[in-house]
């Protein structure tokens, strides 16, 4: 995994949330704070995590994305060994190597976001929680619940791998004839864990609207599509359902099996409950933590054929999901693999033919990350003069900068103009309201350029 992820790990530019990591992660931990009352709190801890880390390793590419590779990648040995300690040490690799081949892992080791932290993390508690459900000793259930709030930490919406342990926790304390009641030390380790994360919640749920306006409604074409966007493709999804179903046919470990079916189906349909009846949450990133039971589960299959065939029919299945998952593999590492425009193009294209005296706008649809983005690969005196700008974003404790209410006067007599906006069809000035009325009346378009998910247009004084 640590290989696969490591493949063009600064290849691709940074992308729209990843702005948002290199953005916030380089304020003052004051400022973090301050911003978390408004926006982003639930994703603070991760943010004053970053600032640490590129207050020692730097803010390329590469080192804002290191965190997400290391994380990631022990995720996946600690799926194997969760597969080694529940079954045997062949289902455990087997599924390591079944994790290392997924899209969708290799994809967001290379996302500077918490997603890695929050599949390793998860991960871990589940191998925690077996080993504290086969030894129920107070520190292993302490230990447990240390790992569920920095989960919660992490990534809130980590915490609906809780759904599989309770349902673990509860049919094994009601089908055991010697109920052992050291078991229920659980309930009150993992109640104070959920206690502690609990104001991170609230938080989360009061900027729910800011946060969560850009989520598109979940339709059944949504449903049918969620298990190959979880695992990276249709046929990948079937092939890792075919050979789970070896598991629940023959049931090597009946209770076992059913325990991760839970855990791998219940987080999922749950999110895309609320989704359809309530607030848009779903998105396969989000319950990214199923692919460690779903890989489990596959290798299980694999397990009960008769010894002469199960190497061969593991390596035949590692072999097909290699195969499947190489068109996104590919489309990983190039310049689109990350939501939001090529900033990298973008600000090529700005530095190549700018001239002194030239000021840059944004579009305003998507404008934080736009302005950061060329922020980050133009860095200061090296852009064009911000017109628009009145207060930076750091000041005004948010992601988005505030700018002028009017822009005809703040462009002044600027004589060159550049625009940079997420790519659209039509002209480049296409809801930019009061911004398009201004550049539209005073200025002519003299060049255009169009960027992977991006256009960037320049402006000449009429």
């Amino acid at each position: 995994m640590l290989v696969t992820g490591a493949v063009g790990l600064g290849h691709p530019a940074l992308g729209w949330d990843e702005n948002a990591t290199h953005l916030v992660g380089q304020r003052s931990v004051e400022d973090i704070l301050r911003q978390a009352g408004a926006m982003d709190g639930v994703i603070t801890p991760y943010y004053l995590f970053m600032h640490c880390w590129t207050a020692v390793f730097g803010t390329s590419e590469i080192a804002l994305r290191a965190p997400s590779l290391i994380a990631m990648a022990a995720g996946v040995g600690v799926a194997a060994e969760l597969g080694r300690r529940l079954l045997d040490p062949a289902v455990g690799l087997v599924a390591g190597l079944i994790l290392a081949t997924l899209p969708p892992l290799s994809r967001y080791a290379q996302d500077a976001r918490a997603y890695g932290f929050a599949f390793l993390l998860a991960t871990l508690a589940t191998l925690l929680f077996y080993e504290a459900v086969r030894r129920p000793g107070w520190w292993r259930w302490i230990g447990y619940a240390a790992t569920v709030l920095l989960l919660g930490l992490a990534h809130i919406l980590g915490l609906l791998v809780l759904a599989g342990h309770a349902w673990a926790l509860a049919t094994r304390w009601w089908h055991d004839r010697d109920r052992d009641r050291r078991l229920l030390r659980a309930v009150p380790a993992t109640a104070v864990a959920l206690l502690l994360v609990a104001p991170l919640v609230v938080l989360g749920l009061g900027q729910r609207g800011d946060q969560l306006d850009w989520m598109a409604p979940v339709t059944l074409g949504t449903v049918r599509a969620a298990p190959g966007s979880l695992a990276g493709s249709g046929t990948a999804a079937l092939l890792l359902a075919l050979a789970a179903l070896l598991a629940v046919v023959r049931r090597p470990e009946r209770r076992l099996v059913a325990e991760l079916l839970v855990a791998v189906t219940v987080p999922p349909v749950l999110l895309l409950g609320v989704s359809f009846l309530l607030d848009p949450l779903w998105m396969p990133r989000y319950a990214l933590f199923v692919l460690a039971p779903a890989a489990l589960l596959a290798a299980a299959g694999l397990r009960t054929v008769r010894p002469p065939a199960t190497p061969y029919l593991a390596g035949a299945l590692l072999a097909a999901l290699t195969l499947a998952a190489l068109p996104a593999h590919r489309t990983l590492r190039g310049p689109a693999a990350h939501h939001g425009p090529d900033f990298r193009a973008a600000a090529r294209v700005v530095a190549d033919h700018q001239r002194a005296g030239d000021g840059i706008v944004y579009h305003p649809r998507g404008r934080w990350s736009l302005r950061a983005g060329i922020d980050y690969y133009l860095p200061g005196d090296a852009a064009p003069t911000d017109l628009l700008l009145t207060r930076p974003a750091a000041d005004a404790g948010r992601l988005d900068a505030e700018q002028c209410p009017d822009p005809v006067p703040c462009l002044g007599d600027t004589g060159r103009v550049w625009l940079f906006r997420m790519w659209s069809s039509g002209t480049p000035l296409d809801g930019a309201g009061a911004l398009g009325r201004a550049l539209g009346d005073g200025y002519r378009m003299v060049g255009l350029w169009q960027v992977t998910k991006g256009t960037v247009a320049l402006f000449e004084r009429r």
